[in-house]
Formats: structure tokens, C-alpha cells, sequence
């Protein structure tokens, strides 16, 4: 797939490349699936106008670059079914119009920081299947559009936030396979949208 990206072609023509018409700006990276190896270049943060990058299911591996931070536009990013290893880089706090986040089945590890709270349009937050620890921030409850939560398949102890209460569009809820306790809050139960509820292989107790 990369034997187009040379100079006698123009990168807006490239494979997995979408430019603005007018500006020639690059506004989409998607290579997703397409047997890629390597790291991410910290270069990557010069493509400021950036909204979505789609890199899943492929064979990258190293630590996710802080240099997304510089991308304030940034609504979309897909790194699902990589080797991606480290913690999640804090200057993503800066990507607050991010809408959709997807790093299912890769090596991260550490907590999820406190700073990433500031994804408040966040509608996708996918975090499965990785090696991540800590407790669930009780501060995810804020994320009042999220309609997706999979964080299943990590080693999070501590209890499920009732905060988690107040997000009423959400529509999956995944916490199965970690080290969870405690008993379900009930103002999970008050979600009518939840159509598929998963706390399987924890600790916890009660009704």
C-alpha cells in the first residue's frame, strides 16, 4: 500500500489519505488494515488539521505518540488490534473534540489519567483487552453522550463508580474479565438504553 506514497504524486492522492479541497490539508489517515508494521512518527503532530486516523488491525507497536496532543481538531481515533505498548500519552487532553476512541486489544498499560477528563464529546470509549490498572475513574459518569464503554479483558480493581448512573445514552457496558468488587450500583439499572451489559469473571457480589 505505501508504493504510492512517493514524490511524483501528490500526498492528497495517496492511498488512505483525504485532503480539504481547497487547503490541501490532510483531514483523514486510514490505513487500517493494511499489514503495516512499525511505530507512529512524532511527526505525526504536524498534521494539525487532522479529524480522524484509522490505523486498526495492523502490527504496530511502540508507545502511542504525545505529539496527538497537537492535534486539537482530532474527533477520531481508531489504533484497535495493534501491539501498541506504554501508557495512554496525558497531552490527549488536548484532542477535546474527540467523539470516538478505539484502542481494543493492545499492550497499554498504567491507569487512565485524571487529565483525559476533559473528553467530554467523547460518544466511543473503547479501551478492552489491555493491560491496563487502576480503578474506573468515577469521572467517565461526565461523559453525558457516551454510548459505548468497553473496558473489559484489563486488571481494574476497586468497585464500578455510580457516577457511571448518569450517562443515560449509553448502550454498551463492558467491564468483564479485570479484578472488579463490590456490588453493582443500582443506578446502572436505571439506563434504559444498555443493551448489552457485561461484568462477567470479577469479584462481585450481592443481587
Amino acid at each position: 500500500v505505501m508504493s504510492s506514497w512517493n514524490h511524483s504524486t501528490h500526498f492528497c492522492s495517496w492511498v488512505g489519505i483525504t485532503c480539504h479541497r481547497a487547503t490541501q490539508r490532510v483531514l483523514i489517515l486510514d490505513l487500517q488494515d493494511k499489514q503495516l508494521v512499525g511505530s507512529i512518527p512524532h511527526s505525526i503532530g504536524n498534521l494539525t488539521r487532522l479529524i480522524e486516523i484509522s490505523l486498526g488491525i495492523n502490527k504496530f507497536h511502540g508507545e502511542i505518540p504525545q505529539e496527538l496532543g497537537r492535534l486539537r481538531t482530532l474527533e477520531s481515533l481508531n489504533l484497535s488490534f495493534n501491539s501498541f505498548g506504554g501508557k495512554l500519552p496525558t497531552n490527549m487532553s488536548h484532542c477535546t473534540q474527540l467523539r470516538f476512541l478505539d484502542l481494543l486489544s493492545n499492550k497499554i498499560i498504567g491507569s487512565i489519567p485524571r487529565q483525559l477528563s476533559s473528553w467530554l464529546s467523547l460518544t466511543v470509549l473503547q479501551l478492552g483487552k489491555n493491560n491496563l490498572s487502576g480503578t474506573i475513574p468515577g469521572w467517565i459518569g461526565n461523559f453525558s453522550s457516551l454510548r459505548s464503554l468497553r473496558l473489559g479483558g484489563n486488571n481494574f480493581q476497586g468497585s464500578i463508580p455510580n457516577e457511571l448512573g448518569h450517562i443515560t445514552t449509553l448502550e454498551l457496558f463492558i467491564v468483564g474479565d479485570n479484578n472488579l468488587s463490590g456490588m453493582l450500583p443500582s443506578s446502572i439499572y436505571n439506563i434504559s438504553s444498555i443493551y448489552l451489559f457485561g461484568v462477567f469473571l470479577n469479584h462481585f457480589h450481592g443481587e
